[in-house]
C-alpha cells in the first residue's frame, strides 16, 4: 500500500515532466483496491486458532505478489526527476506484472479454501469471474485497454 501511494505521490510531484498513460493509472487504481481487499481479507483471519508458522506464511503470500506488483508499475524512486513516459514504463513492464498479479488467484482461492468448502462456495459466481480478470497479460494495446 505504501509503495502504490508513495508512486501516486511521485507522479504528482513530477507531473510536469512525465507523461501519464491512463492504462497504466487504471491498474494503480485496480492495484490499490486489491491491496484493500488483502488488507480486508487479513482482518478475517483474526479469529484463526491455532494460528502455525506455515499459516503465517502463507497469510504473507498475498501482500508479497502485491508488493512486487506495485514496484513494477512504479519507476525506482531515485527516478523521480527524471522524464519517465508511463506508457513505455508500463509495457517494459506488463509481463512481469501480470505474472505477479495472475499468481494473485491461486493464492487467494487457497486463502478461501482454506476457510472451509462453505466459505468457499459462499463466496458466489462473482467471486470466480472476477479471477478471470486476473490472468497475465497480452501484447496487444487494446487487450490491455480492455483489461483495465
Amino acid at each position: 500500500m505504501t509503495r502504490v501511494l508513495a508512486g501516486v505521490g511521485e507522479m504528482l510531484q513530477a507531473r510536469s515532466v512525465r507523461r501519464l498513460y491512463w492504462v497504466h493509472t487504471i491498474w494503480i487504481i485496480n492495484l490499490f483496491l486489491y491491496l484493500v481487499i488483502a488488507w480486508w481479507i487479513f482482518y478475517r483471519w483474526r479469529n484463526q486458532q491455532p494460528w502455525t508458522f506455515l499459516l503465517f506464511v502463507f497469510v504473507l503470500i498475498s501482500p508479497t505478489i502485491l508488493y512486487l506488483a506495485s514496484l513494477l508499475l512504479f519507476p525506482r524512486e531515485s527516478d523521480v526527476d527524471l522524464a519517465i513516459d508511463y506508457k513505455t514504463h508500463y509495457y517494459a513492464n506488463h509481463r512481469a506484472f501480470f505474472i505477479l498479479f495472475g499468481l494473485f488467484t491461486p493464492v487467494d482461492i487457497a486463502d478461501s479454501l482454506l476457510k472451509g468448502v462453505p466459505h468457499f462456495l459462499a463466496l458466489g459466481p462473482i467471486y470466480f469471474a472476477s479471477g478471470l480478470r486476473r490472468r497475465p497479460g497480452h501484447c496487444c494495446d487494446h487487450t490491455h485497454r480492455a483489461l483495465s
